[in-house]
């Protein structure tokens, strides 16, 4: 933890490369993977994908991850409460951090008490809140490669695992051996605490749900109308209506119970965008409840707007932010014609208030992010993700001479989302021999937003297989693994 007075436990997990193991010469040392976050658990994330994974790299490669400092498995851990109990009723939810223009008048209360969270974290701090930052994890990174008696790091990160992979191509780009980034944030965003540009594709990505919806027909989208345009129109009147009456969320077979209003719908709407090829139908079904007065299923979907370690990291890697209740809101306002979902990127900010609340500021490497790296990068991105859009993958491009951008055309956050044979192809190539597409290579995929029932028993069966035989075979395990842990603030 580069400090002579505290440690800390850094959690490792490694399917080792069977050629490693049989002392073959052909051994190429670990790939490291990380899932996104910030606060994601590569731990955890190995257990569900790494099968899948390694049948990528292949085997030449051990399978490397972690849960990075304060994280998960990985001790001391990241909490502000004292109990479960105290947790819940802080509440992380999105109404509890809302920055919709429906609710500016409650903006300055939500100010305040964001505020108590960073005096809460400060009090409560283990030790570890100054040594989270994404630089010391870069650092961390370099540590078990050399420990694996490598000096070059060869990694795959998603999302968050972008910023951390960009930030040690920055600080370290002569260590560089293979480098995917996958699903890339406005890193410079991110350190500035603006996540304005997130949003860029969000409605392109929730237009595929409209599109998707109209033409797969009513025995496959309960929510069906004949034009993508009238499935708009009967979102939008839902929306309005919530805004003037919210809806009972309830039923003893679902895990959450509640009320449904306006803005856990626009959550649950962003939520669903993570995974679309999973979640469709399930929010199609939902909303066709909803407009029979059934919130219920809906309500399931809405994920919690942050979590501890995302606010913790996040915050402390991020420049200082200065903003009172009216700064907050006018920059909520500015960036609200970006998306609809803007003001989610808004809440984000409300946060990370330095003067009277998060306290937590070290001197991190903050950039600049970019470099001439010994071996150039392979960027992914997809042409209608929702919270890493595709220009961000292009933006990050310029700073790295020679990286190339390979783009896959297909909603959700991530290749792994929906995995493509051909952008499999891709990485499997670059990892093998160091190969990169040629410039504008556009990957497409080809499962349908609203399978029929037959494709789902068939699913089924594939992902009871203990082989992945080939790349087609790779790609129908990722797609089917709920993967919604891997995503970016």
């Amino acid at each position: 933890m580069h400090s002579l007075k505290r440690t800390a436990a850094i959690a490792l997990i490694r399917i080792p490369s069977p050629l490693g193991l049989a002392g073959d010469s052909s051994y190429r040392g670990p790939v490291l993977f990380n899932p996104g976050g910030p606060g994601g658990s590569g731990v955890e994330a190995v257990l569900s994908l790494g099968e899948a994974i390694t049948s990528v790299i292949g085997p030449e490669f051990d399978l490397v991850s972690f849960d990075p400092r304060g994280v998960n498995h990985s001790t001391p851990q990241v909490s502000f409460f004292k109990s479960e109990p105290e947790r819940a009723a802080f509440d992380f939810s999105a109404t509890a951090l809302n920055m919709d223009a429906n609710s500016f008048d409650e903006v300055p209360g939500r100010w305040a008490r964001m505020q108590v969270l960073g005096r809460l974290a400060k009090d409560r701090d283990t030790g570890i809140l100054n040594y989270l930052t994404t630089d010391n994890v870069a650092r961390d990174m370099l540590s078990i490669v050399q420990a694996h008696g490598r000096e070059n790091l060869v990694y795959w990160g998603v999302s968050y695992g972008c910023i951390l992979g960009s930030t040690f191509a920055a600080m370290f780009p002569d260590k560089v051996e293979r480098l995917v980034l996958d699903g890339v944030p406005d890193v410079e965003g991110y350190y500035d605490m603006d996540f304005s540009n997130s949003v860029l594709d969000a409605d392109r990505a929730l237009q595929t749900f409209f599109d998707g919806c109209a033409a797969a027909g009513p025995n496959l989208c309960a929510f069906h109308s004949p034009t993508p345009s009238a499935i708009k129109d009967r979102l939008s009147a839902l929306s309005a209506s919530l805004i003037e009456q919210p809806v009972p969320a309830y039923s003893p077979s679902l895990p959450k119970y509640g009320v449904l209003d306006y803005v856990t719908l626009q959550r649950a709407l962003f939520s669903v965008l993570y995974a679309p090829y999973e979640l469709f139908p399930l929010l199609a079904q939902g909303l066709k409840a909803l407009e029979e007065g059934d919130g219920s299923l809906v309500y399931q979907l809405a994920e919690p707007l942050a979590t501890e370690a995302v606010v913790a990291i996040g915050c402390t890697d991020a420049d200082p932010v200065e903003d009172g209740p009216e700064e907050m809101r006018a920059y909520a306002e500015r960036i609200s014609g970006i998306s609809t979902f803007s003001h989610i990127m808004a809440s984000y900010r409300l946060g990370c208030r330095s003067s009277s609340g998060w306290k937590i500021h070290p001197n991190n490497f903050r950039g600049p992010i970019s470099g001439n790296t010994s071996f150039p990068m392979l960027i992914i991105g997809n042409t209608a993700d929702q919270i890493t859009p595709l220009a961000m993958a292009k933006k990050l491009a310029i700073g790295f001479p020679g990286s190339v951008v390979l783009t896959q055309d297909s909603p959700g956050h991530t290749s792994f989302n929906a995995p493509s044979e051909c952008t499999l192809g891709h990485v499997q190539r670059y990892f093998q021999n160091g190969t990169l597409p040629e410039e504008c290579i556009v990957c497409n995929v080809t499962a349908p937003l609203f399978p029929p029932p037959s494709n789902a028993s068939d699913l089924a069966k594939r992902m009871g297989r203990r082989e992945c035989n080939s790349l087609a075979d790779i790609a129908q395990r990722l797609r089917n693994i709920n993967k919604r842990h891997l995503f970016a603030i």
